[in-house]
């Protein structure tokens, strides 16, 4: 499913914490980082204990370690 497939099944089920961790994960590939924050974060809103606590948390791990002068001198 694409994004928009997805945000459909959302709106149709808003309290699927699985649609919005597949959403989540096409947002991240897609690097639109906002958005995908938002969907981890409503899943957690859904469960505490959604798997999107540790993606989300991994995010967080990836953007603090991103150095752009690393990667222009």
């Amino acid at each position: 499913m694409d994004i928009e497939q997805l945000t459909q099944r959302i709106e149709a089920s808003p309290g699927d914490e699985q649609l919005l961790l597949a959403r989540g994960k096409h947002h991240w590939q897609r690097r639109d980082i906002p958005a995908c924050l938002a969907d981890y974060d409503a899943a957690i809103a859904l469960n505490p204990a959604s798997p999107a606590r540790e993606l989300k948390a991994m995010v967080l791990s990836i953007l603090a370690f991103h150095n752009p002068d690393m990667y222009n001198p």
